[in-house]
């Protein structure tokens, strides 16, 4: 073999490189710094099979984790494959499942009964909100201000106390260290709300554990405790395994953190991650983990790098590490591939949003008809609010699209509250805008539940008139009948004003009908930009000469564009983007309060853009906006690519090529500080 060892031309190492094969075959503890496009998924893949194939290690005594339930199957998957049809790890799977596995073997560490039943989110929001009832936080009555939609901030709350790992025993000593660091740091926060969480907290717990139920929190939250203050346990656990394996490592948080290291035991820890795709702190994940305290828990440990990226061009994987290297803090990497240069980065410039979506998509069919299919090109952008002008104009194209993780435009609950209003204002003594009656007439509240509509709706089938000539004459309650006529006399009023424009008439009809001062005065998180839904429905009314016009236009587009094909256009938020990759990517809206926002951390919206420029494989184009609701300045990591690795306009001429203008650019125990950061 001409002094190549044995390992390094294994069968479960066929295809790697060399860098690869180092990696997968280290012995020992080791952090796998995997750049973007590196193939970590087949090294760390390739790892456990050569220690169950080649070292000899039991399947058994192998764990390996990662976050989904999806990429946890692919994992299975593959090293199967590299065994050549053999077992992949007992121990293989998410986080909360392999914590659930624990807990089903030893329930008492949680209080717990054994077959005990584990509760999907609905059914914890619905017991949280039991008690926030019973405690009468339910509306801050108490003063206890739990904020904006007070269900889902105490949810929250609760899921940060179990993913920091405190128990509802010591939740009132953490709040009240975070409560006094924040006063010595003058940090705003919300005193009574936290409290108020403790308390809701240890009743939560309580429920939970006398009806045998545990949470999604619960499945690593006590595990991981119970190893943390039960020697005996954490060594009887601990010792059931040789090697960890962990995937996308920069994402983990405190509870997963100190749960790898307290099961792996005296263990071998190998882990892949990427810092400069750490862009998830919102969900709680704390990139101090790969990036510091991975190397104070794991001395031992080496660090290797995989910086060959396999899936970009020249002119990307450059434009990309130019972003990135803006970063001081970062571990320190530089990517590179074998790929011709390719085409730099296209950066373009428009008048307005409505002409950076015309644009993004005449050029997406000039390119189709060169022969990129359409399941080869996308569009990302940093939030969901962003993807209606780019609807419109593929709709108006007719060309195929699916929206990635949000709902599409036309089939978000307040646009069609509001063309039902609009239908209702049109044709209000018409049986076809029944339906539209039903869908707002108890939108707000006006104590049209199912029993008072069946008395409209048998008035309206005696009469045989539409359910809004019913209600003037079905016998109802002297405050409901109020409630609706005065719904009524709104709709029609609006309806009879014919020298309004048609955006008039959607914005009074949501003034008139009270629709957006519930809205308004919503404590829910979503309000804003809901109302935000509602201002470009408005605006888009602009365009049509009738009400028939846009409700037939919203009908048309309610299903999308040539539903029976599978291959179309993909849009979704630069978050959702993570992981997959495309021929073709536009980039839109990198304009400074977008890209970077306001308000945030730049490193990790830095680390975000990274992320972008990255899942393009042949071609990236970046757009943005001289005026998007008020003058734009580019976002400034656009000047953060070296100019001989963008051009200005689309590559094959035309477009608007204005220049862009130039811009400024482990801890066992949470103390307050850190908790306060946390929360």
């Amino acid at each position: 073999m001409n002094g190549v060892p044995q390992r390094e031309v294994h069968p479960v190492l066929d295809g790697l490189t060399p860098a690869q094969t180092a990696a997968a075959t280290q012995p020992g503890s080791a952090l796998v710094l995997s750049g973007a496009g590196s193939g970590k998924t087949r090294t760390l893949t390739a790892a456990v099979a050569y220690r169950i194939d080649v070292r000899g290690i039991a399947a058994s005594r192998v764990i390996a984790v990662t976050f989904t339930n999806r990429a946890a199957a692919e994992m299975a998957g593959r090293i199967r494959t590299a065994l050549g049809g053999g077992r992949p790890p007992t121990w293989l799977g998410t986080y909360h499942s392999l914590g659930a596995r624990q807990l089903r073997a030893e329930p008492e560490v949680a209080g717990l009964r054994p077959g005990f039943d584990i509760l999907d989110a609905d059914d914890s929001r619905r017991i949280v909100k039991r008690i926030l009832k019973a405690m009468n936080l339910a509306g801050g009555d108490d003063g206890t201000g739990v904020g904006r939609d007070p269900l889902k901030v105490m949810c929250n709350r609760l899921s940060k106390f179990k993913d920091n790992l405190i128990t509802p025993d010591e939740a009132p000593a953490r709040i009240e260290a975070m409560i006094a660091e924040a006063r010595r740091t003058d940090t705003v926060v919300d005193e009574h709300g936290l409290r108020a969480s403790a308390r809701v907290y240890a009743e939560y717990q309580r429920t939970l554990r006398d009806s045998n139920n545990a949470d999604f929190g619960d499945l690593l939250l006590w595990p991981t405790r119970a190893m943390q203050v039960m020697p005996s346990y954490q060594v009887r656990w601990s010792q059931r395994f040789d090697c960890l394996h962990a995937d996308e490592f920069q994402d983990v948080n405190h509870a997963q953190y100190c749960w790898i290291r307290l099961i792996c035991g005296n263990g071998e820890v190998f882990v892949v991650g990427d810092d400069d795709q750490a862009i998830y702190s919102w969900r709680g994940s704390d990139i101090d983990y790969i990036r510091r305290l991975f190397k104070r828990d794991f001395p031992a440990a080496v660090q290797i790098k995989l910086e060959e990226n396999f899936r970009s061009t020249g002119h990307i994987v450059a434009a990309a590490n130019a972003v990135i290297s803006q970063d001081s803090t970062r571990l320190a990497k530089t990517l590179f591939t074998r790929k011709p240069e390719g085409n730099p980065i296209e950066i373009v410039c428009f008048r307005n949003a409505e002409a950076e979506a015309t644009g993004i998509v005449a050029e997406m069919t000039h390119r189709h008809a060169e022969g990129v299919g359409w399941d080869q090109m996308a569009v990302l952008y940093r939030v969901n609010a962003l993807s209606r002008t780019i609807e419109e104009a593929l709709m108006r194209a007719r060309v195929p699209y699916v929206l990635i993780g949000d709902v599409a435009f036309w089939q978000r609950a307040e646009i069609k509250d509001a063309l039902a209003l609009l239908r209702l204002a049109t044709t209000p003594d018409d049986t076809q805008a029944d339906e539209a009656f039903r869908r707002v007439i108890n939108v707000p509240a006006r104590g049209f539940g199912a029993k008072t509509l069946e008395i409209v709706e048998a008035e309206a089938a005696w009469r045989k008139v539409s359910l809004l000539v019913a209600l003037e004459t079905a016998q109802l309650t002297p405050k409901v009948r109020a409630a609706g006529l005065a719904f009524v006399d709104s709709v029609r009023g609006v309806g009879r004003n014919a020298d309004d424009t048609l955006a008039d008439q959607l914005s009074l009809l949501l003034d008139a009908t009270g629709y957006r001062t519930m809205l308004r005065t919503s404590r829910a998180e979503t309000t804003e930009g809901r109302l935000d839904n509602l201002q470009e429905l408005i605006d888009l009314a602009g365009g049509f000469h009738t009400a028939r016009e846009l409700l037939d236009h919203a009908a048309l587009s309610t299903s999308g564009p040539n539903e029976e094909e599978t291959a179309r256009v993909r849009l979704m938020t630069l978050h959702k983007g993570k992981g997959l990759e495309f021929s073709h990517v536009f980039l839109a809206a990198w304009e400074a309060g977008i890209l970077p926002p306001d308000r945030g951390d730049i490193s990790e919206e830095r680390r975000l853009a990274y992320v972008a420029l990255t899942r393009g494989q042949h071609r990236v184009t970046i757009t943005h906006c001289e005026h998007r609701r008020g003058y734009m300045v580019p976002s400034c990591f656009i000047d953060d690519i070296p100019e001989q690795h963008r051009v200005l306009g689309w590559l094959r001429g035309g477009g608007d090529k204005a220049r862009p203008h130039r811009t400024a650019p482990v801890i066992d125990v949470v103390d307050g500080a850190e908790l306060l950061r946390r929360f």
